[in-house]
């Protein structure tokens, strides 16, 4: 099992205060960041996972997150002042762990140009394929990194490397 490195991660914000009395806790951010199934609280310099419930953002800097755990505000009060975190971005590299959240992204080709949307991925014995339109033909594309050069999930855009003749009938 990999072990988390503090260096991978970037801090996005802090915890202010508990709000409410389930739990919530009410973090000043240091930029615009949406909180989808992870957070990370920075606890003795290391970064310490939690599942989040909720999060909405306030106003520009600021935000109120909820995480998994105890509905109890004095657990969650020893968290003031502590980080939150985030995993760094690791550049324009192909992202691994393809998921569902990434139906819908706009698939881009590096010499064709846009080609559709992620309609799907269907999982087959040997790899991960995306299924897109192209063309009004079904295009099934192979999820492995020679062709996939970039995932960037905050402009919901998988970056496309294929090769000569792929996309012709």
């Amino acid at each position: 099992m990999k072990s988390i490195n503090r260096n991978d991660f970037e801090v996005v914000g802090t915890v202010v205060r508990t709000h409410g009395n389930f739990g919530e806790l009410k973090i000043q951010l240091n930029q615009a960041i949406k909180f989808k199934k992870w957070a990370f609280l920075e606890i003795r310099e290391k970064p310490v996972p939690f599942l989040v419930k909720s999060f909405r953002v306030t106003s520009p800097d600021q935000g109120l997150i909820q995480l998994i755990g105890p509905e109890d505000v004095t657990y969650w009060e020893r968290f003031a002042g502590h980080s939150i975190l985030v995993p760094r971005k690791k550049g324009k590299k192909a992202k691994a762990g393809f998921d569902e959240d990434m139906i819908g992204f706009l698939l881009i080709d590096e010499e064709a140009g846009e080609l559709g949307r992620v309609e799907e991925l269907l999982e087959m014995p040997m790899q991960l394929l995306i299924k897109t339109t192209y063309k009004n033909k079904e295009l099934l594309i192979p999820a492995v990194e020679p062709l996939v050069s970039y995932v960037d999930p905050d402009a919901e855009e998988i970056g496309l490397n294929l090769p000569e003749g792929f996309l012709e009938d």
